[in-house]
């Protein structure tokens, strides 16, 4: 999950429910005008899909809501960020004044001149001050209360930069956090090895089981939907692409085995099947290299796999880290278009995994999915084909409760203290109704939260449930 992002950005205008162009502007402009101190207007979650128009928008389609302040609305998938032109100047400002290309800003292939898109749009935002500003810890607060009203225990914060991990620690110090997190360090491309003392003293700082730090997070590729994705064959509707990575592979290799060398679990963002095998071979060499054994690297997200590789992961020890919900046909139509019908078929091959022996992770990926667990494991028991039949690559109840717990569990070298009640084990736990065993698959969505507890205490319990533990 990327808990921080709510305490990066405190608030903003929710397109989640997929609106279309003209919801979108409405919302934008009935926003800006509610808010007229807020110095730059953020939204996310919009659907690529939902907008309609063939491509991806502009930021003449934002000037005719808001023209005299920024506003970046950011794609469901968490990547893809939709500027307007003012907040296109203050992103040409920034980078210049730094001295970065990053950020993937798209330019027209025409004029050259910028479009409005950003394919990795945080790495813009964590050079403008105007977001520094906008950091709030009720906002973080908040979002760890939703976390336990949906039975959540322990979080993993998968992508948080060096400088914010403190607002961790100021609720660690306050004994506020109802959720026990684990947290990897971002390492955006760029980042010096000078700074590597620096993780490791954050390693050192932040190591008890309220609140850890062990991974770092790096990014081979980016997402399918806009052909960033790094593919072992063309874009079905881009035959001349087949996607970039994000580092020179020699360059990601050398990273991977200094990290793995000083003791980090590596997580690596691989959507496409080429960013999945570079990262595997990644991974491998380091091993080879380093001979250290129980690091558990992960890769994230593993939406496309050649066939070849999905023994690899076992083989390796490398965890696959998924989010079932990402593979739902109504947030796939764009990812769709982009992969064809072939590679659709076999993505999210979850079920393959666990058969090769894999340990199987699943997450949400929050904001980029619900934060509620029962809605992915319904993905994953309830999964659809693009025809809406049922998948043969769905799970079992079993397998996605796993994959939720002690995968989860195994997968933030937690398996020995949580992930399951054993004896030894601490007392975190959640109690939900209905049981989930004796209701008909299609409403595990439905499923609620009762209790959560935490090392004993409960930090939730539902007020219109007199079952709930006071």
């Amino acid at each position: 999950m990327h808990l921080v992002w709510a305490y990066e950005l405190g608030h903003w205008i929710d397109l989640s429910d997929h609106p279309t162009m003209l919801e979108v502007q409405r919302r934008v402009r009935e926003y800006a005008h509610a808010h007229p101190d807020e110095e730059i207007i953020i939204g996310h979650g919009f659907d690529y899909a939902a907008l309609g128009g063939e491509g991806l928008p502009t930021s003449q389609d934002l000037d005719t809501t808001v023209y005299d302040r920024p506003v970046l609305l950011t794609s469901w998938d968490g990547h893809t960020g939709w500027g307007n032109t003012r907040f296109v100047e203050r992103a040409q400002a920034v980078l210049s004044k730094a001295k970065r290309d990053v950020g993937g800003m798209q330019r027209d292939p025409k004029t050259r001149q910028p479009t409005g898109i950003f394919t990795e749009s945080f790495d813009v935002t964590a050079l403008l001050p105007e977001f520094e500003r906008r950091k709030s810890i009720e906002g973080l607060e908040r979002i760890l209360t939703a976390a336990s009203g949906y039975g959540i225990t322990t979080g993993f914060d998968v992508q948080v930069p060096l400088d914010t991990l403190d607002a961790y620690e100021q609720l660690r110090n306050r004994n506020a956090l109802p959720v026990r997190i684990r947290a990897a360090i971002y390492h955006p491309r760029g980042t010096p090895k000078s700074r590597y003392p620096e993780f490791m003293s954050a390693v050192a700082k932040a190591h008890d089981d309220w609140f850890g730090v062990g991974a770092v997070k790096l990014y081979i590729d980016g997402v399918q939907e806009t052909g960033t994705a790094a593919l072992l064959e063309a874009y079905s509707n881009d035959p001349a692409s087949r996607g970039k990575t994000v580092y020179p592979v020699s360059e990601y290799e050398a990273i991977v085995a200094d990290l793995d060398r000083r003791g980090f679990q590596v997580l690596t963002h691989a959507c496409g099947d080429r960013g999945v095998r570079l990262a595997l071979d990644a991974y491998e060499k380091a091993s080879a290299a380093n001979r250290m054994i129980g690091r558990r690297h992960r890769i994230e997200h593993c939406e496309n796999l050649a066939a070849d590789d999905i023994p690899r992961f076992a083989q390796l020890g490398v965890i696959p880290c998924m989010m079932p919900r990402h593979s739902a046909p109504e947030l796939t139509k764009r990812w769709r278009e982009a992969v064809g019908p072939a590679r659709t078929r076999r993505a999210f091959p979850w079920k393959a995994l666990l058969q090769s022996g894999a340990d199987l992770a699943f997450a949400s990926d929050w904001p980029v999915a619900a934060l509620n667990p029962w809605v992915g494991i319904h993905a994953a028991v309830q999964r659809v084909d693009a025809s809406g039949d049922l998948s043969p690559l769905r799970l079992t109840l079993e397998e996605a409760l796993r994959a939720y717990t002690m995968g989860a569990a195994f997968a933030t070298h937690c398996e020995t203290t949580r992930g399951s009640l054993a004896v030894g084990k601490y007392a975190d736990m959640v109690v939900v109704g209905p049981d989930p065993f004796g209701v008909s698959p299609e409403k595990l969505a439905e499923t609620r939260t009762v209790a959560t507890v935490v090392d004993a205490r409960t930090v939730f319990a539902d007020p219109e449930n007199s079952a709930a533990p006071g």
